[in-house]
């Protein structure tokens, strides 16, 4: 086999393709491959010449792909991530590795594990960039390569078909956060008295691909599923989408906050105290979740390997009191 199509290819350009595809945007792919805006449209007009194809056609809503565009770029999807672990895999050094490293995140994420990568990155990693997306409804980011890794609790349920793959982090434990003089501070807290007290909700932020959660009711799912066994509604008075005024309000009220211990340790202040949830209450697991294309990735081996480690340093260090 000749290959003749691919004699004097540059592969940087296919890399600029996928860029551009996915910016949509000539300024946006040149900040993703750290270039000039010129030579990035110096690269544009090759791609066009290459490929024989406008590529970006300009509509009332911006850019968009031309149907051979998109179909290449579907094509370069599966081949790229394996053209680069062939490239890289014996020489791989993070300490030289660039680029934007897209992690979509639940809140709980972003505030425990997120930081400690942050570090991490800085430390081994100075030139690549991370950037924190806000979690989305379902998993079509990984899908389409929006986001490079997704931190959350609930599971897809789809990784049993090859395309998603999803690995434990570590389990938290579901608390109570009340004002300091609260009447449920004392003693063991039992459902019934859950049930009865107000509650402060912690929403989603408004996004158009998110569903419609009021609460983290609907997100642990064991404390919704210990509430529906006994026929109960939580009687939710306040819902905010900030887990910082959510710990401001509870100190000025008699509301209570039901929220992951990690998280709770966060909002705490000295007005507040943290109280065991009632026992019904099961713990939340959290995963880190990423497509097949990238399980060869050096990069991303890199990133989850060290998501794993935090997590197990955050899980060794872990104190039972609250």
């Amino acid at each position: 086999m000749q290959y003749e199509h691919l004699r004097g290819v540059d592969l940087n350009l296919l890399v600029a393709f996928s860029a551009l595809m996915e910016e949509r945007s000539v300024t946006g792919a040149a900040r993703r491959m750290f270039v000039s805006q010129p030579a990035m449209s110096r690269m544009f007009d090759r791609l066009q010449v290459m490929l024989n194809d406008e590529l970006l056609i300009r509509t009332p809503k911006g850019y968009e792909p031309t149907h051979r565009a998109s179909s290449i770029y579907q094509e370069l999807q599966a081949t790229l991530p394996k053209l680069q672990a062939v490239l890289s895999k014996s020489d791989f050094d993070v300490s030289r590795a660039s680029g934007v490293f897209r992690i979509e995140s639940t809140d709980w994420g972003a505030t425990v594990l997120i930081p400690e990568l942050v570090r991490a990155t800085a430390r081994h990693a100075p030139g690549m960039q991370i950037d924190v997306l806000p979690r989305q409804s379902g998993y079509d980011s990984l899908e389409s390569n929006e986001a490079d890794l997704i931190l959350g609790g609930l599971l897809p349920r789809g990784t049993d078909n090859g395309l998603l793959k999803a690995e434990a982090l570590l389990r938290d434990r579901i608390v109570c956060l009340v004002r300091k003089g609260h009447p449920l501070a004392q003693g063991k807290l039992a459902i019934r008295e859950y049930v009865r007290a107000r509650h402060i909700s912690l929403s989603v932020m408004a996004s158009p691909r998110r569903l419609p959660l009021a609460f983290s009711f609907e997100r642990q799912p064991g404390v919704a599923q210990a509430l529906e066994r006994l026929g109960a509604k939580p009687d939710v008075r306040v819902r905010v989408p900030y887990f910082v005024s959510l710990g401001v309000i509870v100190a000025k009220s008699d509301l209570v906050a039901t929220l992951p211990l990690h998280i709770a340790r966060r909002v705490k202040s000295p007005r507040t105290c943290i109280i065991a949830a009632p026992p019904e209450f099961q713990g939340v697991s959290f995963h880190q979740i990423w497509h097949s294309r990238n399980e060869s990735s050096p990069m991303h081996q890199w990133v989850r390997g060290m998501m794993r480690q935090i997590a197990a340093s955050i899980t060794k260090r872990r104190e039972t009191a609250l």
